[in-house]
């Protein structure tokens, strides 16, 4: 988890602390949905409190793979994120998880619609191979049982 002790922070507010803290790529990969974190997750930068807000000022660095959206290849893609970003502090709270925060600007960064080549020719409709692979295959179109019942009736 990336859990932040802020009792240091309220007991002096304004004050800058260097901040570094990082997430297991594995961990990070069950809490995501169609992402595979290949590094771990590295937050660094400084943090400070004033009142009951926690700023941050963050670099966040990670290597994560997701799936092309033609041919379903994996498509690694490097993240190097600059967030500034402010959290309120609950009442009684003496730490912090900044996970779900820094995951969604992970998330945020990356490509919706990520390609493993801007060429990608992606798979067939009919038979699923990969026409990056096979460039040169042709599928017959499959048989449509409707469309022969149709013609039958007329």
């Amino acid at each position: 988890m990336m859990q932040l002790n802020i009792d240091t922070f309220i007991e002096h507010p304004g004050k800058r602390f260097p901040l570094d803290v990082s997430l297991n790529a594995k961990h990070a990969t069950e809490m995501s949905e169609n992402v595979t974190f290949i590094k771990d997750v590295k937050v660094s930068g400084e943090a400070y409190v004033q009142l009951t807000t926690l700023y941050l000022d963050t670099e966040i660095h990670t290597t994560v793979e997701q799936p092309c959206r033609r041919c379903l290849e994996p498509v690694k893609e490097e993240v190097d994120l600059s967030e500034r970003f402010r959290i309120s502090i609950p009442e009684g709270e003496s730490s912090i998880d900044l996970v779900i925060r820094i995951l969604g600007f992970i998330t945020a960064a990356l490509d919706p619609h990520p390609l493993c080549r801007p060429d990608c020719r992606g798979l067939c409709p009919v038979c699923g191979i990969n026409l990056n692979e096979h460039p040169d295959h042709i599928c017959q179109e499959k048989s449509d049982d409707h469309v022969r019942l149709r013609d039958f009736l007329k």
